[in-house]
């Protein structure tokens, strides 16, 4: 697994351009959750072991040349990470210029572009989509999935990631713009409009459980610090811990019955 911070980006010309194919504006996002994305953070690392582990099981074939499209993944932490650990050339598609400009060089695009605009050159050109920490952010979610699929060859998997567990919804959620936290129910429901076949969902992070009902308890109410305070990275000797954890849970538990994220594999069907 890649170890590379994306705190300090390479030099510009060792790296794509940024390609700009849609005219709509910015958007913004906290600027303390991009400074804390880096591939070696414990939950990033959690993240994407958890999520190797699923696609595998599932059958995505992670040793074919399969053109991905990342869909608002920010700086490129899940980009970096996937094609460290697969043949796959992952296209960078964010609204946030900064993000990309920080992000890590890597096989696929750097795409300024909204999904919704449908660039006749991109829709039905993908073999998978990721929507990692994306859908619960939109308080309808249903037209980015319909565009996104859309995007994808026939039978193209979309591979998603989303918080779990409405009980744990907190003021970090609400500073880190959440309208909701899921379960395999309400994720469900998401594709139910839409012509997916759900293939998989499985919870992750159930050792995490217990640290995120802390944070609800800590964390009132929002504030300026709330995203760094739940969630910046702990002392050396505490991520060690969790690092800890997170080997035994994801070498022991495929599927924990609960947990702080909740992954989902899906396949689009039907006529584009």
């Amino acid at each position: 697994m890649s170890r590379h911070s994306e705190t300090s980006p390479p030099p510009a010309a060792s790296r794509e351009p940024i390609e700009r194919l849609s005219s709509s504006p910015e958007v913004g996002f906290p600027g303390d959750w991009y400074e804390l994305n880096s591939a070696d953070h414990f939950w990033f690392e959690w993240r994407i072991r958890a999520a190797l582990r699923q696609w595998r099981d599932c059958g995505v074939p992670l040793d074919r040349p399969l053109r991905v499209i990342d869909v608002g993944g920010g700086r490129g932490v899940v980009r970096e990470q996937v094609e460290a650990e697969s043949a796959w050339t992952v296209d960078l598609v964010e609204l946030n210029r900064a993000a990309l400009e920080a992000a890590a060089p890597g096989r696929g695009r750097r795409l300024y572009y909204d999904v919704l605009d449908e660039a006749p050159e991109l829709v039905g050109t993908y073999d998978a989509a990721i929507l990692f920490d994306v859908i619960e952010h939109l308080e309808d979610p249903l037209p980015l999935l319909e565009a996104v699929r859309r995007h994808l060859h026939a039978d193209g998997f979309l591979l998603v990631n989303v918080p779990a567990l409405q009980g744990l919804f907190s003021a970090f959620d609400v500073a880190s713009g959440h309208f909701r936290r899921y379960d395999r129910r309400s994720l469900r429901a998401e594709l139910a409009e839409g012509r997916w076949q759900l293939v998989d969902q499985r919870f992750w992070g159930f050792c995490l459980v217990p640290l995120l009902a802390t944070r609800k308890m800590l964390l009132r109410a929002p504030t300026a610090e709330t995203i760094h305070r739940g969630f910046g990275p702990p002392s050396r000797l505490v991520q060690g811990g969790l690092r800890a954890l997170m080997k035994a849970e994801t070498a022991v538990l495929g599927r924990p019955p609960v947990g702080a994220s909740l992954l989902m594999v899906a396949r689009r069907v039907g006529d584009r």
